[in-house]
């Protein structure tokens, strides 16, 4: 594998290779790399850049003085014009002049630009074009994409290869002339269909997924280029007309402007990225769903190994991985969303541990969730989620077990008004690990800081590096994160250690409750209030939030049960023999 160079962004000396950077938001992006950065702009598209505009088009702006103009000469001489022949006169002379205008702010940037019409589905088409070219290209922002929505019921097969087509073909074809190696940046122009799906848009979220899943693919085999794939909601501009916008609006689902999407895109390049692919904006609105009028059980298995689950290494107790409680609230989470599309987790209750999974010989070899709706209707389901095993000798084991609710609609952050971020003598979270006061290994590592502790409780800086998908295993972060709950809920064990002198294991949650989901690599506070607290429990309330108090999550009567044994326990934290990762 070829050595990381250090990352330095885009210059003058860059030359990028843009697909569908004519017209649209990819042109806004690209001027605004031409203001940041001051490169230069190969801009590919399908549509004509005229040479000359038609004489009935000259000095005319307004849509009714083209038309007006149009119609007047097509009279003069004697030739019909059809409304349809009117509408693709009038895209082609506006198409071009956007075309025209992208060139010309490029360069009034500080940049360069040049225009090729090209088809890049058609690999013959784009090799002549290129051909002059490809040598100087340095950077490629694959920003070309088409629209054919419809129920998938609907959709033609022509329609797939339109959608599919200019997204995944065309980036095949143009890195087949342009191969990664050559590169110093790969810019991909992804979307939340393709993060989240999107109702009407199969195809489209398919073919942008597949961009998603190509960026991790390229970072790990080119780590000498810039690899980003950014998963954009939508923009206020282009497709979103503004019947649309005040229809997203009202479902609470954020419209990019362009000043802010233009910026975040500048700031990504600023700097090297720990992760690949980045989501700016929410998931589009679900249909209504439909709710069946009676309550349905569910039973599913599942198979647990350690060589699926790479992040076990860093969960490790007296020499044994443990599964950590956050991963079966995140077992229950993660399959109730796939059976309740449109619906989102917002709380679970009376969370129960009777006896966690240890990865040695007690593992059983099949796991059985079993989901029983209590409760529903078109706004909300609570499920009763139980997680069971049989062990060796037959007998019933029980692990884990959840009330969760789901709904349609997730309340707004509330705020939280007694806290304090200002540090009274802060201590580095790093010796917590170091010390073995906190067992975990580097992918749990998430607090920073210990801002402040005293006897009713303390508040922490956390923040957890992104974590790749195939070492999140069988537990991939969704709308629920385990791995920074278990970082926030690590507070209790800094607080016992502090306060009582003793350390514990995780026992039972009263309630928890989330109103915005969390990303990787974002700064989080995690002020924890103790309930109750003796030489055997410690029982507290622990909610993560920003800076200004904007309310994450809010756990309810977490519980450890303590025990001092457990200090000989933490600081055997390393896996007797590390298996063959899948």
């Amino acid at each position: 594998m070829m050595k990381q160079k250090p990352y330095s962004p885009p210059s003058e000396n860059t030359h990028f290779l843009v697909s569908g950077g004519g017209k649209g938001i990819t042109a806004e992006n690209t001027v605004a790399l031409a203001k940041a950065f001051r490169s230069n702009f190969i801009l590919l598209g399908r549509s004509e850049l005229l040479a000359k505009e038609p004489a009935w088009a000259i000095g005319l702006d307004t849509d009714a003085d083209l038309r007006q103009s149009i119609l007047q000469y097509f009279n003069s001489r004697d030739k019909k014009l059809s409304p349809r022949q009117m509408d693709q006169n009038l895209r082609e002379v506006l198409s071009s002049r956007e075309i025209q205008s992208t060139i010309n702010r490029i360069k009034e940037a500080g940049g360069e630009g040049l225009y090729l019409q090209v088809d890049i589905t058609n690999i013959e088409d784009l090799k002549n074009q290129l051909s002059p070219y490809k040598t100087k290209i340095t950077g490629l922002l694959h920003g070309a994409g088409a629209l054919a929505d419809k129920h998938i019921e609907d959709k033609k097969e022509s329609d797939f290869e339109l959608v599919y087509g200019v997204k995944v073909d065309g980036l095949k074809n143009i890195l087949s002339l342009i191969p990664p190696e050559q590169l110093d940046y790969l810019i991909l122009f992804s979307s939340v269909a393709g993060f989240y799906g999107n109702v009407g848009q199969s195809d489209y979220s398919l073919s942008n997924e597949i961009l998603n899943k190509f960026a991790h693919y390229l970072k790990q085999s080119h780590p000498s280029c810039f690899v980003l794939a950014v998963d954009w909601g939508p923009w206020d501009g282009g497709m979103v007309t503004p019947q649309l916008k005040r229809i997203l609006t009202k479902k609470k689902v954020h419209v990019i402007s362009l000043d802010e999407g233009t910026e975040t895109l500048i700031e990504l390049l600023h700097k090297p990225n720990s992760s690949p692919q980045w989501v700016v904006g929410n998931s589009m609105p679900f249909p209504s769903p439909k709710v069946k009028d009676y309550l349905q059980s569910y039973r599913i298995f599942r198979h647990l190994s350690l060589q699926s689950n790479p992040f076990l290494a860093d969960h490790v107790i007296g020499g044994k991985a443990v599964l950590p409680t956050v991963c079966a609230v995140g077992w229950f989470i993660n399959n109730c969303e796939k059976l309740y599309p449109g619906f989102r987790f917002f709380s679970v209750r009376d969370y129960q541990v009777y006896k966690g999974i240890v990865f040695d010989q007690s593992l059983a070899d099949e796991y059985l969730l079993e989901l029983k709706e209590t409760q529903k209707s078109s706004e909300a389901v609570i499920i009763k989620g139980k997680i069971s095993s049989e062990s060796p000798d037959g007998k019933l084991r029980n692990h884990y077990q959840a009330l969760v609710e789901f709904r349609k609609n997730i309340p707004d952050q509330p705020r939280l008004k007694d806290f304090e971020l200002l540090p009274e003598s802060p201590q580095d979270g790093i010796q917590y690990y170091e010390d073995k006061i906190l067992f975990h290994g580097p992918k749990f590592r998430g607090v920073q800081e210990v801002l402040n502790i005293s006897p009713t409780g303390l508040t922490t800086r956390c923040e957890l590096p992104f974590i790749p998908i195939r070492e999140q295993g069988q537990f991939p972060a969704g709308s629920f994160n385990p791995f920074l709950a278990d970082i926030h809920l690590q507070s209790l064990l800094i607080w016992a250690s502090s306060q009582l002198g003793s350390i514990g294991l995780p026992l039972k949650i009263s309630g928890g409750t989330q109103y915005k989901s969390i990303d990787f690599d974002t700064t989080t506070y995690a002020t924890m209030q103790v309930q109750s607290s003796s030489n055997h429990r410690l029982v507290a309330d622990v909610i993560s939030h920003d800076q200004a108090g904007n309310i994450y999550s809010h756990i309810e009567g977490a519980e450890i049960t303590l025990n001092n044994k457990l200090f000989d326990l933490f600081k055997d934290n390393k896996l007797e023999t590390e298996p063959a990762w899948h």
